[in-house]
Order: C-alpha cells, then structure tokens, then sequence
C-alpha cells in the first residue's frame, strides 16, 4: 500500500513529531511518503518528504499514484491550511487531532477568505439558531467571540474538515463518539502513538534555577487561562501551611499580562516564593524538569484536544498526573493518574495535598502511569491498526459510494430526514448490506 502522509512536519510542531513517529512505524509495513508545506526546519527522519510551496502545487496527478492520501488536522491555520485545501479536492482519511477546530475555522472565513457570511452559514448549518446567533456575535461588537470563550465547545467545527472524508481516525473514544453521532463515515478510535525523545537528566535543579529539597510541582505548555493554572496556585495556596514544601514550575511561553495576573495571584495566597516561572524552555531543560518532577498537574477547561501528548509523556517519564476528569482525560485509568472535576479548587487542593505528603503514594501512581502509557501509545499498534482500517474502508467504499448517490438524489427530490421514506431506504440498504458499510 502506498500512502501519501500530509502532516505540518515543522520542527516546532508537536502533531509534527507524533507524525513523524507514525510514519516512520507505518514505513515498515507499507510505502509511506511525508507530505508537508512547511517553510521552516522540519523534523528529521529516514522516511521520503516531499515538501511544496502551496496547496496549488499538490494536484490529483500528484497523487494518482497513492492508495490513500492521509491528513493530519489540528486547530491552528498556519500549519494546516495547505493540508485542508488539498483534502478538499482529493478526499483521503482524516486524522483528528484536535476536538475543537472553531479557531481554525475562524480563521480561514474571517481572516483568509475575507467571508463573513460563509462563516454564519457554516455555524447555521452545523448547529442551528445557536450557531447563528453565536457567528453572528462573533463577527459584530455586539459580545466576545465564541472562540475566545468557554462555549466553543459547544461549536467544535470539525465537521467541515472530514466532509467527504474516506474515514476518520480518532485519538479519545469521547471523540469518536462525537464524530460517529455528526457524520456517516467510517471512523476508529486509534490512542495517540507517543515516544520520549530526547536525552532526560542532562540539568540540575541548580542549573534549571529550581529550589532544592522541595516536592516539585510541575505544569508544561503554553500557559494560558484553559490550563487552570490560577486553580493549581489557588489550591497551592490553600494547602501552603499543612503540606510540606513545595515548588511549582510553570515551564512554558507565557504572555506578560497574564503573567503578571498569575503573579498577582500567587502573591495574595501567600505562594509567591513558591513559583518559579521558566518560560520557553529547551527541548533538553524540559526533558530535565520533567525527569526531575515529582508531581505533573496537566489541567483543562474546556477540553479542545482530540488526545494530550503532554499528559502521554508525563505518564512516560513515570510521574503522578492530576487531570480533568473530562474529555479524553476521563478514559485514563483512575489509579494510574488524578482525575479532577475541572471546577473544584477543594478536589484539587485535596488531590495536590496527598501526593506531596506522601512519596511512596507518588512513586506507586507514577509506576502505573509508566506501564500503562508504555503499552497504550505505541507507535506500532497505531500503525497495524491504521492499515487494517484502510483495507476495510477499501472493502466499504463502493456501498458508501452508492449511500452517498442515494443521499445526492434524495435532496435533489426534495426529501427531508423526517419524512416515512428515509426510514424505508436505510431499512433496504442495511438489508442487501447490512454490517459490511461498519468498518
């Protein structure tokens, strides 16, 4: 099988890295090729990339030779917006990363394609008076912008990225489901594949500029407010005086207001000497501090991701993680990590207080979190999987192809969900076929 992998590949990309890694698993049994539009430094690897210009240089003779072409979507316009004007004319599988894609979306109508009203429609379209009054919002000065409030949820905007799509992989089962209730297409639920790369230890605490002899609390990423970093000082602050000593690193950009309320805010609970903000890090501090942690908090409110790489590779370095007990978050085990309800500071104070006080209590969740991670997000499951699903989506195409003419002609004819005959014909289909159009 020959496949044509389009994946932002920069080397600043973590979907990038992920890609890398299932190509290259996908390499050994199948003929793979790195599709990218990449203007940066792109990762390394022993896997053939083909790098271009624009989405305008990729035609279907391009890719008349490729048994399927594979796309990698996440919810950031820079890196995907080649990749999703290529998917439009030359449909493939569509490998969700990210669960809300409404901010790659925002962009693409109101800033590349200067298209207000198309934006409106599609919001119409997908989740009706709700998502209009929101895309009307959004555009005017009549209130905030649905992408910049916790309601974007409630407008995810992947639909539009796997329209037409072959098939659709998944990394959460929450997600699946969410696709499997939007659209009829093939889809599976695939976990994340993830590896540590890198060479872990190199720093000290001296030389990162981390206290010594402190319980290390550590959070990673882009620091911003749906990280529920504010929640972790509040609990912090909360339990400064019953637990022992404690250190937390916040490693990660951080823009300077919200740092500055961050600041403020460990000042008033009385934790300020107890934060160390470390910014961007290198790729050899943050193997360290992840080496060194002894407690990870990887919080979020709202859930926008499809899986979490960082919580995966928390759980790789074998530390204990607290998490939100939602969204993909919610399908880890319970005594490999800390699940949470988002909004209480009480749980996670509590949650935070028993693992700093109790070392044999850390050691045992993170040796869990160690083994599970290490047989859940393999690379090379994800790849005999992958293939074994491309196969079944090959066995299915002709009787989704006849579905979609049938749908074609049922609105041409003017025939609505509600009325008796659209029951009549699912009943037939699923008669002459029945579970051969289920991959």
């Amino acid at each position: 099988m020959k496949i044509a992998w389009f994946t932002p590949f920069s080397a600043n990309s973590a979907i990038g890295r992920s890609g890398r890694y299932v190509a290259e698993c996908l390499a050994s049994r199948a003929d793979v090729e790195i599709f990218c539009f990449d203007k940066d430094e792109t990762h390394s690897t022993a896997v053939p990339v083909r790098k271009f210009a624009s989405h305008r240089d990729v035609t279907e003779q391009t890719l008349a030779g490729y048994d399927f072409a594979v796309y990698n979507f996440g919810n950031y316009l820079p890196y995907h917006g080649d990749l999703f004007e290529v998917s439009r004319r030359v449909p493939g599988v569509c490998v969700l990363h990210d669960y809300v894609l409404h901010h790659f979306f925002a962009g693409y109508y109101l800033e590349k394609s200067r298209d207000q009203a198309g934006y409106v429609a599609v919001m119409t379209r997908l989740y009706g008076d709700a998502g209009r009054a929101a895309a009307e919002r959004s555009v005017s000065s009549r209130g905030p912008r649905v992408w910049e409030t916790d309601e974007v949820v409630d407008f995810p905007m992947f639909e539009p990225a796997i329209a037409g799509a072959r098939g659709v992989v998944t990394h959460s089962r929450f997600f699946r489901d969410r696709v499997e209730q939007a659209w009829a297409v093939p889809v599976i639920h695939l976990p994340l594949p993830y590896r540590i790369e890198g060479d872990p230890g190199r720093l000290t605490r001296q030389q990162l500029g981390i206290p010594e002899g402190k319980t290390l609390v550590v959070t990673i990423g882009h620091v911003n407010p749906n990280k529920r970093v504010d929640a972790t000082i509040e609990a912090l602050g909360r339990i400064r005086t019953s637990a022992p000593a404690f250190q937390l690193v916040i490693a990660g950009p951080c823009p300077d207001t919200y740092r500055q309320e961050l600041e403020t805010h460990a000042r008033r609970v009385g934790i300020d000497s107890n934060v160390t903000f470390a910014g961007r890090v290198s790729d050899d501090a943050l193997h360290s501090i992840l080496e060194l942690a002894d407690i990870c908090v990887n919080l979020r409110y709202p859930v926008i991701e499809g899986a979490s790489a960082s919580a995966i590779e928390e759980m790789l370095y074998g530390k204990p993680v607290i998490v939100s007990d939602i969204g993909f978050y919610a399908e880890l085990p319970a005594d490999a990590v800390r699940r949470i309800d988002p909004h209480s500071v009480d749980q996670l104070a509590d949650a935070l207080r028993g693992l700093i006080g109790n070392r044999a209590e850390r050691e045992a969740t993170g040796a869990r979190a160690r083994e599970f991670a290490g047989s859940e997000f393999r690379g090379e499951s994800y790849a005999a999987r992958f293939l074994e699903f491309t196969r079944e989506i090959r066995q299915a195409s002709p009787v989704l192809g006849v579905a979609d003419r049938i749908g074609i002609e049922c609105a041409r004819m003017g025939i609505t969900p509600e009325m008796t005959i659209v029951e009549t014909l699912a009943e037939r289909l699923d008669e002459l076929w029945g579970d051969s159009t289920r991959p």
